[in-house]
């Protein structure tokens, strides 16, 4: 409380010699130091005016930045959860009934008309990370790229875990429109 007296007081004496030395001016000199006064008064609320709107500036560029953030971590929350999905979709196929190969590749080949007459188990068989792996060389005569493509495509979208590690095609000179195709193809499953 007492500080807050001597302020006032010490403010009331400023007061009081501004008041005094303003009253000795020339009434000219009194109207410059008056728009002097002005000019010093505006010039501080400009001041105060501009940093206050420059700190709003920063921080709507925090809030566009942290929103920017914000929105690349949903986007990754997103992706993660659809990874997560497919590797429990990849998990639960590796987990089904073991595919038996030969007569799978068989039967799909059958079903698109596509002869598959060279079937041979391959030696690249063995054991992954957590996993069990069947091989099968397949080499196919005189096909065509498109029937070819919907064999892959057969294949893989099969039971269980199948894929076409493997593809080398050959053009044949009697026919260009067609292709030898040898495909190795391997299924996975998990180890017991």
């Amino acid at each position: 409380m007492e500080a807050l007296r001597k302020l006032r007081a010490a403010l009331a004496a400023w007061v009081a010699k501004l008041e005094v030395w303003i009253t000795a001016l020339a009434p000219r000199e009194r109207v410059l130091v008056t728009v002097a006064g002005l000019a010093v008064v505006l010039f501080a609320i400009w001041l105060v005016s501009f940093r206050i709107a420059d700190g709003i500036s920063a921080r709507e560029a925090r809030i566009e930045e942290k929103t920017r953030v914000i929105a690349q971590v949903g986007k990754l929350a997103e992706g993660y959860r659809r990874r997560q999905a497919e590797r429990q979709a990849i998990e639960a196929r590796l987990k089904g009934p073991p595919v038996q190969l030969l007569s799978h590749i068989s039967q799909t080949g059958a079903s698109l008309g596509v002869e598959i007459t060279d079937l041979r188990p391959s030696s690249a068989s063995g054991e992954l990370e957590g996993l069990h792996e069947e091989a099968v060389e397949v080499n196919v005569a005189r096909i065509d790229l498109g029937r070819l493509a919907r064999l892959m495509q057969a294949l893989e979208r099969g039971p269980g875990v199948v894929k076409i590690r493997r593809l080398r095609v050959t053009t044949r000179s009697d026919d260009p429109a067609l292709v030898d195709a040898t495909l190795f193809v391997s299924t996975y499953q998990l180890k017991a």
